[in-house]
This record gives C-alpha cells, sequence and structure tokens, in this order.
C-alpha cells in the first residue's frame, strides 16, 4: 500500500497551492492520467486493501484520486471478509460529495461509472444518485447529457420517479454537439470555476455522442413520467418538444407519432378540447401527423360534442388500436374525463346549479347515458373539487333536499403577500430567461449554420416559395435524425 499511498497523494488538489490556473491545469491532467492507467499490481493492492484505500483520500478534496479508487474496488474482486455494502457506501459518499471541478479532468470515467449504477445500487438510490450528479455538474440542469435518458429509463422503467424530478422539471437548453473543434482557448475551461456547463460538459467527456433519438426518447419518457402523476400541463409541454422536433424531408419517426397520439389525448385531458399545435411545426409536418393520428383526431373532435355514444363507439371500435399503441389506459382516462368537462363547461352558464340539472345535462361517455341516480353526480363532483379539476364548492341540502354546487372565479383575488411574492418571482424568472436568452442567441448566431439558414430563409422570401419548413433544421450536421421515418405528405 505504500506505492499506492505514494501515487495518490502526490497531487495537491486545491487550487490555491499553484503559482496559477495553468498550472494546476497541468497537475490535474498529469494526475488524471496517471491514476487512471494503474499497474494490475496497483489496482491489486487496492482490492486487498479496500478500507485503508477507501480512506487514503477526501472525496470533496481529491475527487480524481477517489473516483480511481471507487472504481477500481467496484469492478474488482475483494477479500470476501469485506462487506460490499462498505464499497457502496463509499461510492455514494463520493458521488454526494464531488468536486464538480476536479471531475472534469476524468469525465469518461465518472460517465463510466453514472451508467452503472443501476447495476450496483437498487434502482431508488440509483435514480437519486444520478439526478444529483447531473445536477451538481450542471445546478441550472439546462445542457442535456446522456446520463439524463438513463436517469429517466431506470425512473420510469420502476416507477422510482419522485428523485428524478428535480432534473426532469429543468427546462433543457442546450445539447451538446457531437463534434466541437478543438480550439486553444477552450483549454482553460477545465479549470474555469466560473465557465457554463454547456461550454465543457461535452469536450471533458461528460456525456456520450448525443442522437436526436436520444433527445426524442428522453422527451417522450419525461411525457409518460408526467402522465403517471397526472401532471397534464407538464406532460403536454414534454410532448410538444417531441411532436414539434425538428426533421427532415418533411417526415417523422416513429417516436413523433408516438408522442403526437399521446399529446392529442394529454391535451383533452389537460383542457377538454382538441389541443392547438405549437406555431413552430410546419404545415407539412401536421399533414402527416393528421393522417398517421386520424383515429385519435376523430375521438378528439367528439370531446366536444353531445355525442357520447358516437364517443363512446370510436372507443369501442378502435380498442385494438389503443392497446396496439399502448395507449389504452390514457384514452380510458380521457373518457372518463369526458363528462368531467362537462360539468366545469356548465360554468359558463351558470354561476350555481343544482345536482339533478347537473345529472340531466351532461352524459358518461363510459354508457352514453346520464348517471343512475344524484348520489352519483355527488361523488363525481366531490372528487372534482377534492382533485382541483374544478374550482368550486358543494352546498349539500337535507336529506330530501337538493344539492348544489357553487362554481367559483377562475382567477380568485391575491393577498398583498401573494401579490408582492408573485411579482419577486417573475422578476427572479425574467432575469433568468434574459440570461439564458443572451447565451443561446451568442451561442446561434456564432455557428455556420444559422448564418447558412439565414441565407436561405432570405432566398425563401425573395422566391416566396409555399414551403416555409425548409430551413436551418434540415441541414444540422448531425447523424440520422430519425429511425422508422414516415413519409410526409
Amino acid at each position: 500500500m505504500e506505492e499506492v499511498r505514494r501515487i495518490f497523494v502526490e497531487f495537491s488538489p486545491s487550487p490555491a497551492v499553484y503559482p496559477s490556473p495553468k498550472a494546476y491545469d497541468v497537475a490535474a491532467k498529469s494526475y488524471a492520467a496517471c491514476v487512471t492507467r494503474l499497474s494490475i499490481s496497483i489496482q491489486t493492492a487496492i482490492q486487498l486493501n479496500p478500507v485503508e484505500a477507501l480512506q487514503l483520500l477526501d472525496p470533496s478534496t481529491n475527487s480524481i484520486g477517489c473516483l480511481s479508487i471507487i472504481d477500481t474496488l467496484l469492478r474488482g474482486s475483494i477479500p470476501e471478509t469485506i462487506p460490499r455494502s462498505l464499497i457502496l457506501d463509499g461510492a455514494v459518499r463520493f458521488l454526494l460529495g464531488f468536486d464538480p471541478i476536479q471531475i472534469r479532468y476524468v469525465g469518461a470515467l465518472f460517465r463510466s461509472l453514472l451508467e452503472d449504477l443501476g447495476s450496483f445500487f437498487s434502482p431508488l438510490v440509483a435514480v437519486e444518485l444520478l439526478a444529483n450528479a447531473i445536477l451538481r455538474i450542471d445546478p441550472s440542469g439546462s445542457v442535456f447529457t446522456s446520463t439524463h435518458l438513463i436517469m429517466v429509463k431506470l425512473a420510469y422503467d420502476t416507477n422510482c420517479i419522485e428523485p428524478a424530478l428535480k432534473v426532469l422539471d429543468a427546462d433543457i437548453l442546450f445539447y451538446p454537439r457531437n463534434s466541437q473543434p478543438a480550439r486553444p482557448e477552450n483549454a482553460k475551461h477545465l479549470y474555469d470555476a466560473e465557465a457554463e456547463p454547456y461550454i465543457y460538459i461535452a469536450s471533458a467527456s461528460l456525456t456520450d455522442a448525443i442522437k436526436s433519438t436520444s433527445i426524442l426518447e428522453y422527451h417522450l419518457l419525461q411525457a409518460m413520467v408526467y402522465i403517471s402523476r397526472k401532471d397534464w400541463p407538464k406532460a403536454q409541454v414534454a410532448l410538444e418538444r417531441v411532436i414539434g422536433h425538428p426533421t427532415k424531408d418533411k417526415a417523422v419517426s416513429k417516436i413523433m407519432v408516438d408522442g403526437y397520439k399521446k399529446w392529442v389525448l394529454v391535451g383533452l385531458l389537460r383542457e377538454g378540447r382538441p389541443p392547438s399545435f405549437p406555431s413552430y411545426v410546419t404545415s407539412a409536418t401536421k399533414s402527416t401527423y393528421n393522417g398517421v393520428g386520424e383515429a385519435y383526431n376523430t375521438i378528439a373532435s367528439l370531446f366536444t360534442t353531445d355525442g357520447a355514444s358516437a364517443l363512446k363507439e370510436e372507443f369501442d371500435k378502435g380498442r385494438s388500436t389503443w392497446e396496439e399503441d399502448l395507449n389504452l389506459t390514457l384514452l380510458e382516462e380521457a373518457i372518463v374525463s369526458y363528462q368531467k368537462w362537462q360539468v366545469i363547461n356548465l360554468r359558463r352558464i351558470y354561476h350555481q346549479v343544482s345536482i339533478s340539472q347537473i345529472r340531466q345535462m351532461t352524459l358518461s361517455a363510459q354508457t352514453a347515458e346520464t348517471l343512475k341516480d344524484d348520489e352519483e353526480v355527488l361523488l363525481l363532483v366531490s372528487d372534482m373539487i377534492e382533485s382541483g379539476m374544478l374550482k368550486g364548492q358543494l352546498q349539500i341540502g337535507p336529506t330530501a333536499g337538493e344539492s348544489y354546487v357553487t362554481f367559483h372565479e377562475e382567477h380568485a383575488l391575491m393577498t398583498e403577500a401573494e401579490f408582492a411574492a408573485e411579482v419577486a418571482r417573475s422578476h427572479n424568472s425574467i432575469q433568468v430567461l434574459t440570461k439564458q436568452y443572451r447565451v443561446t442567441n451568442e451561442r446561434l448566431g456564432s455557428t455556420k449554420d444559422y448564418a447558412r439558414h439565414l441565407i436561405r430563409e432570405h432566398k425563401r422570401m425573395e422566391k416566396d416559395l409555399a414551403d416555409a419548413g425548409v430551413g436551418f433544421d434540415s441541414h444540422i450536421e448531425d447523424e440520422d435524425l430519425m429511425t422508422g421515418v414516415l413519409g410526409g405528405a
């Protein structure tokens, strides 16, 4: 172990002891190269003395060396007398306290550890550690990495969703490019504490190559997570990232079609009516979606009518389609909500309405009939109020009397304190968005792709071409955007 100690403690991890940031950078790179290419004898010494090896370094001050030791122990053979939990506890301490600057020097090794966390820990612990690692590297959560997809897959497949939400709720603004030109000025970003994460994450190998399908799959699974929580607004936003993804040759992929079908149903659940396409979806793409999602569009068109029997008939007729698309449960949820939205829409006419009137004026799409008695209506309305879907108040009448629902205003008046808090929140959001806008605008304006896009757009306007979808998104130098591409109309 003396040789192990000599190798691992020779590096001074504090930048303050070096004459310049560049000197620290040189020392960190040299140390990282040394401890990630250990000889067999050194690896064996670490594995035979795991307790001593784990106590050798503090993970928060010497993250480079600590990661090497943990990786050696997790992937090697340790004495049977040493509990495996001891090694896993060391890994947890490291992942919760690593130095986010030092980790840039061993990005590939760190990423490898993150990729395998699901095999080392229970799903709940693994998802928590993945989420913490992502946000420790990038506290804003605005840069997409290959670890995002690993985390959301594990979270959704194992229903360990709660710890992943702090990452899933963050707005992704940057997608690292797979090939970035080597520039001398970028070298400082490894040791620059002020550098934005989008600058160094790819160059430090903290993400694997990002494919278009990876981005689509992430946002689709992100939406599925929100759907499982019945968080329709967030699910709809995630699905709009799927259906509005840049495409080539006026085509959409199978993932995008799957997203579209779910987007239609989530829109019904969120607003009680068919959703409107985002403005950036081209007419050609809309036409393709309308063609492949005809069955779903028919359901959506009936949702705002009084045709409960027609809606039920379409649902029953297309059951095999819903099952094949894995959307049966979501569609059943929408069918159940049909009568709920009828109740909500009564507020356009009434300020107060009796339970018996609700029973007479609304129909269930499950049976295409009114509910059997007022008790069923009362239960339905009570559940809607309790869930927050309906803003109102029940007035329960005496045994032989009538019960009523009083609808509340859509936007309740805020107190002075609530108003001040909302102003402060909005001001902070504007500051954050302004900073993000400037960064994205600078990045976009400095790319050759964007310059070519502007030239093409100018020529397009001059020639008054009908297809406004040709442009920047179809000429980005990227791998194949889609698999299983469907031809656009």
